[in-house]
């Protein structure tokens, strides 16, 4: 009885720690011993919807982390005071271990080595998994634990849609790479249990190194958190009051990510707990606006996972297609228009992407993450800001998508050298019409579909006003599933006649990475600048279309959205 009424309360959180990391683990271990016999596609699904469960199962009991790396993520941010950190770390290992057990004996065989698949160097395998370990943890640590997500009359509803389509996003191009789990607690679950074949230092010494790398993304994921939302750092102490021009000084951010040591006198230790947005005044965020600086970053790292995502996914796709022998041999594919089987993963896993960076980053920039929104949203006039902005937002988001662009050349070079018979940049997608696709139907599809994103991202995130009042608002869940599912459906209709691009950005990282992959190969020669002049050309189509699709969305918003644009008469004079 006094167990009950003393001792359990305290310990509640932990056994709800407990149940969900080993229901998310037991479920990762069992889709890794099953896949071969299932259609691939799904397990990265599979382990997004225990991870939702669990997160909405366990959230009110203990914050429904799940993940010793998101864990870390919100001690290094001062979400959580550090002997629970620990405590949770601990215990989300051990139930790792347990459900890596159970699902080896249930099975009856070893669980698979974590160890780069097909072609990829373990550097591959740790670079991809580092990022995508990153944006995880900072997906959860925008979601729950920002002041500008949860307010404290209305906390959001979306954390766990948020963080399980991020492991859609990242677990569909990561998979074929580095068997994505960006969770220590699989990492380390399934290393006792595992074979005990392999080179390459064994399995052993490569899941500490995954491990390791998952744990270290916490540390960007912080910093990150710190950059896009200074206001976090006001609520800690960290410079003067709330400011929509705040600053963002490397002194500030390193102070409350706490890797340098520094700390307010009043936070020397760590027993003082964890600072709660109980303790921020309701007033000081209800009017903020972040600063440029951090709307812009918002709109970098946004983009950069987008056009990420789809670059990765393409590459995957046709990789698993080419491989595939026929009479003549090894096929040779366009990534960018595969149709049917299992290569529906790649606007499944963007439209993840966009989904969960929505939720994320909302708050911040808006989630255009497209320059077609953009204009989109200038041309509506929905926000007062925007034209002004409008040029550094596309610069931001065309220089992510290059950043994205080398990133994804970079992890694929493997594939690429291992199949040069078959031309270079054989598994990169490309910007072009599919197998007896005219140019009219890529510039018709591209436009429409563009359009119908755009029409949702005004529809869904720009109305707020009491004239209707069926609106979605920002913490509600609707306005990302709107989003992240017309980007789905856009993608599956133009996968076999465009590519189902259907943003600027990642037109862009694609030509970037084509023309770099024949530029390293022919440099300077005749055929080099035919193909650069090609890629152009159809980079300009493209890009031209989908922005016409944006002004478009402009005009149907007016007209669906009349009152938006009468003066109300109560505030006339």
């Amino acid at each position: 009885m006094q167990f009950a009424e003393h001792a359990l309360p305290i310990l509640a959180p932990y056994f709800a720690e407990f149940l969900g990391t080993f229901w998310v683990v037991f479920v990762a271990g069992l889709l890794s011993v099953t896949k071969s016999g299932n259609d691939e596609m799904w397990t990265p699904t599979g382990v997004a919807f225990a991870v939702m469960a669990a997160m909405y199962a366990t959230n009110a009991s203990s914050g429904g982390h799940l993940n010793p790396a998101v864990s870390l993520s919100f001690g290094l941010a001062r979400k959580m005071y550090w002997g629970r950190v620990w405590t949770y770390v601990l215990v989300q290992v051990i139930a790792g271990v347990a459900a890596g057990g159970c699902v080896s004996v249930m099975m009856g065989q070893p669980l698979p080595v974590r160890e780069p698949q097909a072609e990829y160097s373990l550097l591959d395998a740790l670079v991809v998994e580092g990022i995508y370990s990153t944006i995880f943890s900072f997906v959860a640590l925008n979601c729950l634990g920002s002041l500008q997500n949860n307010p404290k009359s209305a906390r959001n509803q979306f954390f766990g849609l948020a963080v399980g389509f991020m492991a859609i996003a990242g677990g569909h191009p990561a998979g074929e790479v580095s068997d994505a789990s960006f969770n220590p607690a699989i990492t380390l679950g399934f290393l006792p249990f595992q074979t005990r074949s392999g080179g390459g230092g064994g399995p052993w010494m490569r899941s500490l190194l995954f491990a390791g790398v998952q744990a270290a993304g916490a540390v960007g994921a912080a910093t990150l958190f710190f950059l896009v939302r200074p206001e976090e750092l006001t609520a800690l102490g960290f410079g003067g009051g709330v400011s929509s021009e705040g600053g963002l000084s490397c002194s500030r951010v390193c102070g409350a990510v706490n890797l340098c040591g520094r700390r307010k006198s009043h936070q020397q230790d760590e027993e003082d707990g964890e600072v709660s947005e109980e303790e921020v005044s309701e007033e000081s965020v209800a009017v903020y606006r972040p600063p440029l600086a951090a709307r812009i970053l918002s709109e970098f790292i946004g983009t950069y996972v987008v056009v990420l995502t789809f670059g990765m996914c393409a590459v995957s796709a046709a990789r698993a297609e080419s491989v595939k022998t026929t009479t003549a041999g090894p096929k040779a594919v366009n990534p960018t228009q595969i149709a049917g089987g299992t290569h529906t993963m790649t606007p499944y896993a963007m439209g993840s992407a966009v989904l969960s960076m929505t939720y994320a980053l909302g708050s911040v920039s808006g989630a255009h993450f497209n320059p077609a929104v953009t204009l989109a949203v200038a041309c509506s006039s929905r926000d007062p800001y925007v034209w002004a902005e409008a040029p550094t937002r596309v610069i931001s988001q065309a220089s992510a998508a290059f950043a994205a662009g080398l990133t994804y050349l970079y992890v694929s070079r493997g594939s690429l050298t291992a199949t040069e018979e078959l031309g270079a940049g054989r598994y990169l997608p490309h910007l072009g019409p599919g197998e007896n696709i005219s140019w009219t139907a890529v510039d018709i599809g591209e436009a429409f579909c563009t359009m119908a994103i755009a029409y949702v991202v005004l529809c869904v995130t720009t109305v707020k006003s009491a004239r209707y009042s069926k609106a979605p608002s920002t913490t509600s869940f609707e306005f990302g599933l709107a989003i992240g599912f017309s980007t789905m459906a856009g993608g599956w209709i133009l996968e076999a006649v465009s590519g189902g691009m259907m943003n600027p950005a990642v037109s862009f990282g694609v030509g970037t990475a084509d023309v770099l992959t024949v530029g390293m190969k022919n440099l300077g020669t005749a055929s080099n600048l035919e193909h650069l002049a090609t890629v152009s050309h159809a980079l300009l189509r493209y890009v031209a279309w989908q922005l016409a699709g944006g002004v478009m969305a402009s005009v149907l918003f007016w007209l669906t959205h009349p009152m938006l644009y009468k003066p109300d008469p109560l505030l006339m004079k």
